[in-house]
């Protein structure tokens, strides 16, 4: 069947106690429309090549009329064509936050012997109800063995993954609930789409562009910032660039270290700048590449 139709994959079917049979299966819009961008506007091909599906095997497409959507991935491909380009963002990524809103950073998982395996082209920011994956998509389809399509390269994956858990919670009337149904075109939204980057992504990746100190202090020098704020902007950069983002809120006061307000309002100034909190490093090398750009262009705008 994958074969014949790539888009789809079977999960599972059970029988319940009634005597009614389910089917639990997946559907990748990418390989459906065979093409990277998916707008809110392809929902009705979506739909139209569901029940194509159904009434192919079952004899029926009025079942998608009953689905529950028990998952939805929301992405964002950003493009940078440079391989060095991406492993330096890589490389800027480990000092994100380790954990946020219930989401934890994993960096490293298991190889096929099961030997620790440290993620170099991407990274899991994780909890029960949603996953965060930042990844190189060419490099994942490679250790897939799968063939790189032409949309695929150069492009760095911003992928949210929104799990059954956190569909039930937002279905819900109360406790924070929205009273959001588990339906396809529900979630099919460009504003819902905007609405979970900004809430989910944003606060782990952060806005702004990548500097080297020199250009970062050229930047908030040319402000309009009162001097006390350029010189406290400043040693929050270059103390994150020691340690990682958290690290101001882990020191002492007598060490520097602020507060989770104060944290929260630099983090804002800089954005307002257009400066990305996480500094490139004056001298960084790697394995590949001995040299890398003193700017790089956050790639996640929305």
């Amino acid at each position: 069947m994958k074969k014949v139709y790539p888009a789809y994959a079977i999960v599972r079917t059970w029988e319940h106690v009634d005597g009614v049979w389910y089917l639990q299966m997946k559907v990748d819009a990418i390989k459906m429309l065979n093409r990277g961008t998916i707008t809110e506007e392809d929902y009705v091909l979506v739909e139209c090549d569901i029940r194509k599906f159904l009434n192919r095997h079952f004899g029926d497409s009025d079942y998608f009329d009953f689905h529950t959507l028990t998952r939805i991935d929301y992405k964002l491909d950003a493009k940078l064509l440079e391989p060095r380009d991406r492993e330096l963002l890589f490389k800027l990524l480990e000092k994100y936050t380790v954990r946020f809103a219930y989401k934890e950073k994993i960096k490293w998982g298991k190889d096929e012997t099961g030997n620790p395996l440290k993620y170099e082209t991407s990274q899991y920011h994780k909890c029960k109800s949603t996953e965060l994956i930042i990844y190189d998509k060419e490099e994942e389809r490679i250790s897939n063995g799968e063939e790189i399509q032409p949309y695929d390269i150069g492009r760095l994956r911003y992928e949210l993954r929104l799990k059954n858990s956190h569909l039930n919670s937002m279905k819900r009337e109360d406790k924070g609930g929205k009273g959001r149904p588990k339906k396809l075109k529900t979630y099919f939204s460009k504003k819902l789409w905007k609405e979970y980057m900004e809430k989910h992504v944003i606060p782990i990746v952060h806005t702004g562009d990548y500097y080297k100190i020199t250009e970062a202090e050229k930047k908030i020098s040319n402000s309009s910032l009162s001097q006390r704020k350029k010189e406290s902007l400043r040693k929050f950069l270059v103390m994150i660039s020691k340690g990682n983002i958290d690290t101001p809120l882990k020191k002492s006061k007598e060490e520097g270290g602020i507060s989770k307000p104060t944290h929260r309002q630099y983090l804002r100034d800089l954005a307002n700048l257009g400066i990305n909190p996480i500094l490139i490093p004056k001298n960084i090398s790697t394995e590949n590449y001995t040299s890398f750009p003193s700017f790089l262009g956050n790639p996640f705008k929305i």
